[in-house]
């Protein structure tokens, strides 16, 4: 069997076209986990059960909590080493109901660039 065989995963699919572009600056040398959590308390997601986990490409899987009741959710956020901060809180915003809150939207989008000019 070939290598290329053995790397192939039959199970997972995905669209090259809804993957996104993540900034990616090595440079910069900062817990992006941490700052993940922390962006993340400052958007304050409700009713919203989140996982966040080093990846290799930023990603954001959510779905309904059925065992909590309704209105909750579950979200498993991947973050690669190399992120920017910008593009850690830009992932961010794909959780659902996140979009009623536009002020801390633009705190967190301020603590990022703070972020990326202390680097």
């Amino acid at each position: 069997m070939s290598e290329l065989a053995n790397s192939f995963n039959v199970y997972r699919y995905e669209d090259r076209a809804r993957l996104q572009e993540t900034e990616r600056r090595p440079d910069q040398r900062f817990d992006r986990l941490g700052f993940a959590l922390h962006a993340l308390d400052l958007l304050r997601p409700e009713r919203t059960r989140i996982a966040v986990f080093t990846s290799h490409r930023l990603q954001v899987t959510q779905g309904i909590d059925l065992g909590r009741g309704p209105g909750a959710r579950w979200v498993m956020v991947g973050i690669p080493r190399d992120a920017s901060a910008e593009s850690i809180v830009l992932a961010l915003t794909k959780i659902e109901g996140l979009n009623d809150k536009p002020y801390a939207l633009s705190i967190t989008l301020e603590a990022a660039q703070l972020t990326e000019r202390a680097n």
